[in-house]
């Protein structure tokens, strides 16, 4: 009898202990986590691994792409056609390309703070809004 026990409860635990691996695997995946919204029509890259992405998301470097794209959106005029989010020096960084009035914007923001660092591209100046 104690047995039988013995071997139900180590089954039981063994099931609960491959299911709660299978759950964290699954929700373990740093890229869907930052990637909280998807806009039709952009290009999405990750320079890093989804392990490293999930570290620095739960650690508060990166801040998902809703926060990011609200940014844009508050800080320059245009549609967002490719993001790709790496690690420079210790700093995650959002590159992005941007298509305002048929040139070709690149911004880079940093990934926690959301601060612009960079902008370039033919007439970029017109895509800034002011009064921000």
């Amino acid at each position: 009898m104690f047995s039988k026990a013995m071997i139900s409860l180590f089954s039981i635990s063994l099931g609960l202990f491959v299911s709660a691996g299978a759950w964290a695997d699954s929700h373990h995946n740093g890229h869907d986590l930052v990637q909280d919204v998807h806009k039709a029509g952009t290009r999405i890259e990750f320079e890093e691994d989804q392990d490293e992405v999930y570290e620095a998301v739960r650690e508060g470097y990166i801040r998902p792409f809703s926060e990011m794209y609200a940014a844009v959106e508050n800080d320059l005029h245009g549609r967002i056609i490719k993001v790709e989010l790496e690690e420079d020096d210790d700093i995650w960084v959002y590159e992005l390309k941007i298509n305002f009035q048929n040139n070709i914007i690149k911004v880079e923001y940093n990934a926690e703070t959301l601060d612009m660092l960079k902008i370039e591209g033919r007439n970029f100046k017109n895509a800034i809004k002011h009064g921000n």
